[in-house]
């Protein structure tokens, strides 16, 4: 996954692990591999920049294709190119994995496009294809972790999150994932992932999901009553990626109310309803 964040014009790339760790691939806590790749789609006019480790070693210096002659026979380079960004062969400590939740691999500036129109590569595009037969190159996604392999020394590793995911998908992944622990449904209004409420309607708690592009962002949080009186606030110092927290309904009465606040100068705003 790609995303952009417009206050510091810096975009992130991410994997999106599908399992927890430990698990029975890997008794560790943290996830860890050797091997990765990403491959960008941009604008042909666009410049990739300043690109920064997160975790892992990353190619500071990336391949851009797109010109070459095989491309352009086959016809798939006008308008674009396709930067292949590749980790250094060494393993890599990336942290506790949760399924479903963005961990950050490296950042980098550009210039040249809107953000809009720097993508994941997909899998079935057919660059991979015209890369691979014409120019034997591997120019797909790929990653390679302890738990993506059986843990023998004769177990082939399987290539991991090679396709592209948007981070609508993911909070909308990430909401049913809730839902279904706490056998309720998690509060999507307004065709706004950005916040998820849990449980919705609640009664003596509720949890808040949210995303947050970089760290350290401080973000006030409120809860509004009918009347448009703030019963209740707090403000959160997040970690880039998903964050969560609890708030405590106990004193509040019955009824309607939002809970809103402005993640990455956006201005979200959620239904939450208290029972008894």
């Amino acid at each position: 996954m790609v995303d952009y964040d417009a206050a510091k014009q810096t975009y992130t790339v991410w994997v999106v692990p599908q399992y927890n760790t430990p698990n029975r691939n890997n008794p560790d806590t943290e996830e860890r591999g050797a091997t990765a790749q990403v491959t960008l789609k941009v604008p042909s006019g666009f410049e990739l920049i300043q690109l920064e480790d997160i975790r892992g070693a990353w190619d500071k210096s990336p391949g851009r294709l797109g010109n070459e002659a095989a491309f352009i026979k086959a016809g798939i380079s006008s308008g674009f190119m396709y930067y292949v960004i590749g980790k250094q062969p060494i393993e890599t400590n990336y942290g506790t994995f949760q399924e479903g939740e963005p961990v950050a691999l490296f950042r980098f500036k550009g210039k040249g496009a809107t953000s809009e129109a720097i993508t994941v590569l997909d899998s079935n595009d057919p660059f991979v294809r015209i890369a691979n037969k014409t120019m034997a190159l591997n120019v797909g996604n790929s990653f390679y972790s302890r738990s993506g392999q059986l843990p023998s020394v004769t177990a082939r590793p399987l290539e991991q999150f090679s396709q592209p995911i948007t981070l609508e998908n993911v909070m909308n992944a990430l909401a049913k994932k809730v839902s279904l622990a706490v056998k309720t449904t998690a509060n999507i209004v307004n065709d706004s992932v950005d916040m998820i409420t849990f449980p919705n309607p609640a009664t003596d708690r509720t949890g808040v999901m949210y995303f947050s592009k970089g760290d350290g962002a401080k973000t006030r949080f409120e809860l509004v009553d009918a009347s448009g009186q703030v019963r209740y606030e707090t403000v959160q110092v997040a970690k880039q990626g998903v964050n969560s927290f609890e708030i405590n309904l106990n004193k509040l009465p019955s009824g309607s109310y939002l809970l809103r606040a402005e993640l990455d100068k956006k201005m979200i705003i959620k239904k939450l309803s208290k029972i008894e």
